[in-house]
């Protein structure tokens, strides 16, 4: 009898520790977690209204927040939301409910009420893109042009201009080349590069030189482009003036403005007479080519 008085006793004091400790667990854990948020008054103010022709429905989103694509009864509406008003209409000819975006923003999909399908429609943006003082590459007069943001340290743009020549040989009186320039940050010399391509260019040489850039893109620094500028065959005094010439940072900075306005988020970037280029290859290139002159006729 005394042993299971003793052996009851010790249960009793363990069970009391375990509760003792489960406490302090629980109370320390209470004290890790965040605290709740202080309560704050919400203000709101109306920034606007963008009138419509058209009962809207649903809405999209582009990624870059810049446009609305708006379900409406008959149609869908583009909204620019830096101007508040609607940029673009396209008229429907059956009713949907919903609308939604595919990440590159180049499909729309749509679906009916009560209905087991989902409708895609292909949209393609045309976009004005003025040549300014770009270099032209191949015949001026050409009824195609192919616009091509580049930078000369880029191994994917390195990788694409030797495409883009192709296609100015298979289309020689129809196709012609504009480069506008958007060297990126993470690289060193290439704005030092598009420079020396610009300089190039008062010298008719433009191309010449952009070849032996992109053949040696992982190697361009300082010297090695004034290397480079010799292989090209230029006039080395006139090119080392013609780089300090206060009109090109202007070009430059002319082609960075137009890259934002146009949601270039990435090189290279193509635009086959203002439509956005998703292929390419030579054959998706000369296929955009092909359509483009049938459109011409």
């Amino acid at each position: 009898m005394h042993l299971y008085q003793k052996l009851f006793k010790r249960s009793i004091r363990m069970k009391r520790l375990t509760q003792t400790l489960l406490l302090l667990c629980s109370l320390s854990l209470i004290g890790m977690l965040p605290a709740a948020p202080a309560c704050a008054e919400v203000q709101w103010s109306t920034l606007g209204t963008i009138q419509l022709d058209d009962t809207p429905k649903d809405i999209a989103l582009s990624r870059d927040g810049t446009t609305a694509y708006v379900l409406a009864e008959r149609s869908i509406l583009l909204i620019s939301l830096q101007e508040n008003k609607v940029t673009e209409k396209i008229p429907l000819n059956e009713t949907f409910e919903r609308i939604s975006l595919s990440a590159d923003e180049s499909t729309v999909y749509l679906t009916k009420p009560n209905a087991q399908q989902i409708v895609l429609l292909q949209i393609s943006q045309l976009y004005e893109i003025p040549v300014g003082t770009s270099p032209i590459i191949g015949n001026p007069k050409a009824p195609v042009s192919v616009v091509a943001f580049l930078d000369f340290q880029c191994p994917y743009c390195a990788r694409v201009y030797p495409t883009l020549k192709q296609l100015l040989e298979k289309y020689p009186k129809d196709v012609n080349l504009i480069i506008k320039h958007y060297p990126l940050p993470m690289h060193r010399f290439a704005e030092q590069a598009a420079k020396a391509a610009l300089a190039a260019n008062k010298q008719k040489k433009y191309d010449k030189m952009a070849e032996i850039l992109f053949a040696h893109f992982n190697t361009i620094n300082e010297q090695t482009i004034a290397q480079y500028a010799q292989e090209a065959g230029l006039d080395l005094t006139k090119f080392n003036k013609d780089t300090s010439d206060a009109e090109i940072p202007g070009i430059l900075a002319a082609d960075k403005q137009l890259a934002q306005k146009l949601r270039v988020r990435a090189v290279p970037t193509l635009f086959i007479n203002g439509a956005a280029v998703k292929d390419r290859s030579i054959e998706g290139l000369s296929h955009m080519v092909e359509q483009s002159l049938k459109k011409k006729k």
